[in-house]
């Protein structure tokens, strides 16, 4: 793709989820080859085979909450919403997980473990592992992954500091 498509793409991606693209911007300027490869990871960062919605946006909601400051948060509960993922499902993740449940919660704690890297408790582990089939738990370690690298771009530019305050809204 040309400078001006990718340009074009991330206007519509800002207009769309009312999403503030600067950093991307500024990868594409000053690194329009890592910005390509950048680009070629997106389909990556929203990977949904075998997991349902559900499932999914509760381990990618959980997982950027560990790891944001609050703009990419509110853009995955926009693309929850979308998803048609219900509001009170996306507020029950918000909140910590409480309302959930104790599947829906099981998943919440399993996705905020491995996105902190902290050790997951045997029998957390033990349910997760007899509810999942191999190919879901590696979708779910793309979802949870995936998390990760937009708020660390943005942190490394010093730009997490700026939306830490953020109010999401569902």
């Amino acid at each position: 793709m040309s400078e001006r498509d990718y340009l074009n793409e991330l206007a519509e991606f800002e207009a769309h989820y009312q999403y503030d693209t600067t950093y991307m911007r500024e990868l594409l300027e000053h690194s329009p080859l890592a910005y390509a490869k950048f680009a070629d990871f997106m389909p990556l960062a929203s990977h949904r085979e075998n997991l349902d919605p559900e499932t999914y946006w509760i381990a990618k909601l959980a997982a950027m909450q560990v790891e944001d400051c609050g703009a990419c948060l509110q853009l995955c509960v926009r693309m929850a919403l979308e998803n048609e993922v219900s509001r009170q499902l996306i507020e029950s993740v918000l909140e910590g997980g409480s309302g959930l449940s104790d599947d829906a919660r099981d998943l919440y704690d399993f996705s905020v473990n491995v996105a902190s890297a902290t050790s997951v408790e045997q029998a957390l582990e033990d349910r997760i592992q007899a509810r999942f089939d191999k190919a879901s738990l590696l979708e779910l370690g793309l979802c949870i992954a995936s998390a990760k690298v937009f708020p660390t771009i943005k942190r490394a530019l010093s730009y997490a500091k700026s939306c830490n305050l953020i109010e999401i809204k569902v």
